[in-house]
């Protein structure tokens, strides 16, 4: 099963950017402009990363990965088994000062922070690798993601 990159982000321009570099390197994607819709698509399956914009309208990107750690990640709050595992993140954003609170404060699955504007190299280059990471663990594991 090949995983799927999830592009949160309030700017439909950015959407746009993040999913034509990826998909011209074969790389599926789904697309959430909130919160909200981000939640719907990771439950649907078969994400094995989010791009997640730092600052959106309501929920914010930081929130976003706080809901989705609880739920899914190794601070969830119940001991029930779950079917999903949190993805890796990558948080993009248009305010690079934000990056010092975000590696204090947001570790779990966190693989990067991407200023904005961003060189679409290393965009690739991150998604692939992680995204190589990620299915290599959910074969290992015999799991969906």
């Amino acid at each position: 099963m090949t995983l799927k990159v999830l592009v949160v982000d309030d700017d439909p321009d950015m959407r746009s950017l993040i999913v034509d570099v990826l998909g011209a390197q074969g790389i599926e994607t789904v697309t959430a402009a909130d919160a909200d819709e981000a939640v719907k698509r990771f439950l649907e399956g078969d994400i094995g990363m989010i791009t997640l914009d730092l600052k959106m309208p309501g929920m914010s990107g930081t929130e976003l990965h706080k809901a989705l750690s609880q739920e899914f990640g190794t601070g969830r709050r119940t001991a029930k088994p779950v079917a999903r595992k949190l993805p890796y993140i990558l948080f993009i954003t248009g305010y690079p000062g934000d990056g010092d609170v975000l590696r204090t404060q947001y570790r779990e699955s966190v693989v990067g922070i991407l200023p904005k504007p961003f060189d679409v190299e290393l965009l690739v280059d991150i998604v692939k690798d992680t995204l190589g990471r990620a299915e290599t663990e959910q074969k290992a594991s015999g799991n969906s993601p």
